[in-house]
């Protein structure tokens, strides 16, 4: 007999689950938790019951716990931000540069006469293709950035509701 779809375990029961036995010193593996959180993060559904589980769980530190668990996805998150956003500005200068260069280099060969024709097209014309590799490399850092800029975001918010979903439970306790 297959379960209920509303008994199916969801991430933010997962997430708090782990919490749970964080808070008991067991072991849980980071991938699997970074990867429950980042579903909790995501989606606006899993948020909710996030802080539905929260306010109905027995333990009184699985809010502070899981709060702690987000702040930590949330650093890690702006981490990795900074890391794209110093990986795009280092490969986009430098893939400007080498384009610009070949460029620079193709004009010179075609003017000086060293290649002529369609060979001093052709080298124009792969020198361009530098600039497209730049520009293209630049999109593909930004793109990461807004990802990890939103789940950081979200992450921090949502451990703020998590702590105050935590202290409401308490305070009708």
């Amino acid at each position: 007999m297959t379960p209920r779809p509303e008994f199916e375990r969801r991430p933010a029961t997962a997430l708090v689950a782990m919490a749970n036995a964080l808070s008991m010193g067991d072991a849980v593996p980071d991938q699997d938790l970074a990867r429950i959180i980042r579903a909790v993060v995501t989606s606006r559904a899993e948020r909710a019951a996030l802080l539905a589980a929260v306010r109905a769980s027995n333990d009184p530190d699985s809010g502070l716990t899981v709060a702690d668990l987000l702040g930590a996805f949330a650093a890690e998150a702006g981490e990795a931000e900074a890391q794209d956003r110093d990986a795009d500005q280092i490969i986009g200068q430098w893939a400007q540069r080498l384009a610009a260069g070949a460029l620079l280099a193709s004009f010179g060969a075609a003017i000086a006469g060293t290649v002529t024709g369609g060979h001093a097209f052709g080298l124009t014309l792969l020198s361009f293709s530098g600039f497209i590799f730049a520009a293209a490399s630049r999109l593909g850092g930004k793109g990461r950035m807004r990802v990890n800029a939103k789940e950081r975001e979200t992450a921090e918010t949502l451990a703020r509701h998590v702590l105050e979903a935590a202290r409401a439970s308490e305070s009708k306790k």
